[in-house]
């Protein structure tokens, strides 16, 4: 059974995760039909393995949600120390949801559950070193990503920090390796380049891809060519970074590369086809960040629900635990939430009246006085005609240049490059379009998205939040009904329609 799961990590380890996820359930499969043949201590030993292996292969996949719906499915009816174990997996998973504080804290709470297993019921004592550097480095992961959302130069100083103490733990432990020798070194050269230290980070990096050890393993491989080619970038040495790029974008095309990576790749190749002039590539390959962007936000919604299932079992535990200490206080428990309730209920009610109150009066207040949006009609000021034609000539000019696709074109912009004023912009646009500038510019977007759709397949393929980024909308909301409005479909509704046509 440990030569099964072993196989798994070998794939795993490859970067070759959908072969390595089947191979798991291979492997759960075939410990399912022979649990009655081995003790149960093995049993839950060679599940937990087989639980960590897929969790961290969906994480590296980017389905950090599916990974939790395994841990959640699979570890029902496990021994309490496997519980324990598993709190690192939601620590990686709050720390992958950006609560950063909160993924430190479940990892605080992990090292000191190992620091005080005296009887080694956690782990042996042959793993614990290995165990608690795991933890260490989580959380200087923790800390660099914490940084990159703040720029906080703090935290990549906490960051360095756990990784040396993981690095002298296990340089002292019987685990010690060259493979570890080289990581650490990785990381050295990962911090000096988020501190712009290039030319130190460069030279780690160099001799990090000297490391046969290192490089034998894929994701460690990917982190030395996708930071090299960071550096380059930087430095403004297109051809190099290119170099590397391109090593990545083969696995990527072999979905070796993890979602994080991939992203960065694209970007990289967006920045340095620009730099060279290539504007076709420049956005396509932006084209493709925005995608994976896309989906990890899809991906981080459906997380935050699972932890938000984590977060009410725990509660509900640590409730039942104290309710099973202190049975005599349960009268006073229910009394004190049916007051609380009560309360909640009351303030709710009374912020809801007022609130609704603020509501009528800002309505009205916007019915009297809404004198400073773009749709409002006020009174016509006699315009020279010579004015008109003139205004009437740039707004020609600046759709047949399709500025309409920019989210800056805006009543206050487009007067200002026309060296008008917002009135006059505004009341030309009424009496000789018919419509409101707002109006205006969402017909000039939706009708050049209506001849797109209908003669450009592969802009089908597209989300809709791409596709409104892409004709100039901030809001994903806005452009549906925008396109609602005056197709009377939804876009997606649509792009079906015109799918079933051309069949």
């Amino acid at each position: 059974m440990l030569i099964r799961i072993d196989s798994a990590s070998s794939l795993y380890g490859k970067g070759k995760f959908s072969e390595a996820e089947k191979s798991v359930f291979s492997f759960l499969d075939l410990l399912q039909k022979n649990k009655n043949k081995i003790a149960f201590s093995y049993y839950e030993a060679l599940k937990h393995i087989a639980v960590t292996r897929l969790f961290y292969i969906e994480k590296r996949k980017g389905n950090i949600a599916l990974g939790l719906r395994y841990l959640n499915n699979l570890t029902i009816g496990m021994s309490p120390v496997y519980k324990k174990k598993q709190l690192i997996f939601f620590a990686v998973a709050y720390i992958e949801l950006r609560n950063y504080k909160k993924g430190i804290d479940l990892l605080s709470i992990h090292l000191n559950d190992i620091y005080n297993d005296r009887e080694n019921r956690l782990y042996t004592k042959f793993l614990k070193a290995k165990e608690i550097a795991a933890a260490y480095n989580t959380k200087s992961d923790a800390f660099i990503n914490w940084y990159k959302d703040t720029g906080a130069i703090k935290f990549l100083d906490s960051a360095e920090q756990n990784y040396e103490k993981a690095y002298q733990l296990m340089k002292n432990s019987g685990n010690f390796s060259a493979y570890s020798k080289a990581l650490h070194r990785s990381r050295k050269a990962q911090i000096a380049l988020l501190k712009k230290e290039y030319n130190l980070s460069l030279s780690l990096f160099n001799d990090c891809e000297k490391d046969s050890v290192l490089m034998k393993k894929s994701f460690s491989k990917e982190i030395v060519w996708i930071s090299k080619a960071e550096i380059y970038t930087n430095l403004k040495k297109s051809d190099l970074a290119f170099k590397y790029l391109r090593k990545l974008t083969t696995d990527i095309q072999d979905s070796k590369c993890s979602y994080e990576n991939k992203l960065k790749v694209y970007y990289l190749l967006s920045i340095n086809y620009e730099r060279n002039g290539n504007n076709e590539m420049a956005y396509k390959y932006a084209k493709l960040s925005l995608s994976e962007i896309n989906k990890e936000n899809a991906q981080k919604n459906t997380g935050n629900f699972f932890m938000g299932i984590y977060e009410k079992e725990e509660i509900k535990n640590i409730s039942e635990e104290t309710l099973k200490k202190n049975n005599k206080n349960l009268f006073i428990f229910f009394a004190s939430l049916i007051l609380i309730s009560t309360l909640f209920y009351i303030i709710y009610y009374q912020k809801r009246k007022n609130k609704d109150e603020i509501i009528k009066n800002k309505n009205l207040y916007k019915i009297g006085l809404n004198t400073q949006n773009d749709d409002y009609q006020k009174p016509h000021t006699p315009i020279e005609n010579d004015t008109v034609s003139n205004i009437l000539l740039k707004l020609d000019s600046l759709e047949l240049k399709k500025k309409f696709l920019s989210n800056s074109f805006k009543l206050a912009n487009v007067a200002k490059q026309m060296n008008t004023n917002t009135t006059y912009l505004s009341q030309i646009i009424n009496q000789y379009k018919g419509v409101s500038f707002s109006e205006y510019v969402n017909n000039l977007r939706i009708n050049y998205i209506l001849t797109e759709l209908e003669k450009n397949p592969v802009i089908r393929k597209y989300n809709i939040e791409v596709i409104s980024k892409e004709i100039g909308y901030k809001s994903c909301t806005t452009f549906i009904n925008a396109f609602k409005k005056r197709v009377h479909m939804t876009p997606s509704e649509y792009i079906k329609k015109l799918d079933k046509k051309n069949l």
